[in-house]
């Protein structure tokens, strides 16, 4: 992420937005954000790594910041690999 790069509210984020570990792994791309607009409540997002078909799911509480170019998460790579998929 570069220096002046700044941070977006979650509204702002879009479908393939790049998802870096905190340990700076590229763990695949934004697919959706999982929010209720009109209550102002962010849930997550949604993404699916290049090795899996599913969607895996998110929270907002592991994610450390958003930009326009990354979403950084507060868990490692390895972590990631226990998100759940995610279930409309």
């Amino acid at each position: 992420m570069s220096d002046g790069e700044h941070q977006i509210a979650w509204p702002a984020l879009k479908e393939g937005t790049a998802i870096r570990s905190a340990d700076g792994a590229e763990l695949g791309k934004v697919i959706d954000v999982v929010a209720d607009l009109q209550k102002d409540i962010f849930s997550g997002i949604t993404f699916r790594s290049s090795a899996l078909e599913n969607r895996l799911f998110v929270p907002a509480d592991a994610i450390e910041r958003l930009t326009s170019q990354e979403v950084t998460l507060t868990i490692t790579a390895a972590e990631a690999a226990d998100l759940k998929p995610f279930e409309d």
